[in-house]
């Protein structure tokens, strides 16, 4: 199929040649009548949820809008909604605690995870206290270096400027910092994603979901950032949560880390062979909110396109719903498109977005995964 344009170098002024793309925020001025020849608009604002074979717009209550090539008039993108700094650190709270490797602590308002060396994931930190700094960062590198690691940091937009990063009081250059590609850290209530799943998938037409306290050694195997390596080695970071407990310290009343959260992993085999997998973690940040964090939903190749991520991760959301949690976030990597018009089919919008950095003493250090998803 060709490219097509979807109306933005020869329709809309605003947009310069911006592409639209699946996750973005849009407002469609379309034809009421069938044709370019109408002159009587009505707008629809939203989501994009496909581009093809049409435009496809989700409104903010979930109608999804389908709207022909020939109908729009005007496509415009819109900024994402404002989202507030402090509900940014509460799911990134949330979401580390998920996440929180074998070793964490924290440190300089940064959340300090370590103890795998095969995902930034569960070994980097994150800025989750007001007051973490890009500038302020000697005590987690040295956090790092004692356990013989570099210093990592997760980049969140509206939390810390990584382009202003200081050491012993200096620029840090450039040239010694390594970015993995953009992640997008996508929400939705969770009531909202079971109903969808049940329109994508209807319930008698799934297979059984297993949910299991531990991965198997073949759940390990199918899951892209662990194929291949030791299933004892990876396994103690994959059961790894934790929670907030007791009065902070360093002038914060959040709580400090420790154990606590809840974890499973589903899966859904077919005639003996594991067809599809995926990670649940239910965790509660400083707001008190309990939320589900869905990863490394993977289906075998094999049986693709029958809808088995969406019922993997309808039965998380569910096991989440629960033990409370009523809203559900994960990560996709920005330039995934097929992944981005997934989860937006199951109504997960963007929330904000990050970058993991390393930065190096001279020479690249042994890469870590890519494990979003």
């Amino acid at each position: 199929m060709a490219e097509q344009d979807w109306g933005l170098a020869d329709r809309s002024r605003w947009n310069a040649g911006r592409r639209v793309e699946v996750g973005m925020r849009v407002v469609v001025r379309r034809h009421l009548e069938a044709g370019q020849g109408s002159h009587l608009y009505t707008d629809v604002i939203g989501h994009v949820v496909a581009l093809d074979p049409e435009l496809v717009v989700r409104r903010e209550s979930g109608e999804e809008v389908r709207i022909p090539d020939s109908d729009i008039a005007v496509l415009k993108v819109l900024p994402p909604r404002p989202v507030r700094a402090r509900d940014v650190r509460a799911h990134e709270w949330a979401g580390a605690l998920a996440w929180p490797g074998t070793d964490f602590e924290l440190v300089d308002g940064w959340f300090c995870r370590a103890g795998d060396d095969w995902s930034y994931r569960g070994n980097s930190a994150v800025p989750v206290l007001p007051w973490a700094s890009c500038s302020e960062l000697d005590g987690v590198r040295d956090w790092y270096a004692a356990r013989g690691l570099p210093l990592r940091l997760v980049a969140v937009d509206r939390l810390v400027d990584a382009d202003r990063m200081l050491l012993d009081g200096r620029p840090v250059d450039p040239a010694r910092v390594r970015a993995d590609r953009e992640l997008v850290l996508c929400t939705v209530d969770s009531r909202e994603l079971l109903e969808r799943v049940d329109a994508t998938v209807p319930a008698d037409a799934r297979p059984p979901v297993v949910l299991a306290d531990s991965p198997d050694d073949d759940w390990l195997a199918l899951y892209h950032a662990t194929a291949g390596l030791d299933p004892d080695r990876v396994r103690p970071a994959m059961l790894a949560t934790a929670g907030l407990a007791g009065p902070g310290s360093g002038g914060t009343d959040q709580g400090l880390p420790g154990p606590g959260g809840h974890v499973v992993f589903a899966r859904v085999e077919d005639d003996g062979d594991l067809a599809a997998i995926a990670r649940g973690a239910v965790t509660t940040g400083p707001d008190g909110t309990p939320r589900v964090a869905v990863s490394c939903v993977q289906t075998a190749d094999a049986h693709r396109r029958r809808g088995l991520a969406e019922v993997v991760t309808g039965a998380l959301v569910g096991w989440g719903r629960s033990l409370g949690a009523e809203e559900c976030h994960l990560h996709v990597f920005a330039d995934n498109a097929a992944g981005r018009g997934l989860w937006a089919k199951l109504g997960l919008a963007p929330h904000h977005s990050m970058r993991h950095l390393v930065v190096v003493e001279g020479s690249t250090p042994r890469s870590t995964r890519s494990d979003a998803g």
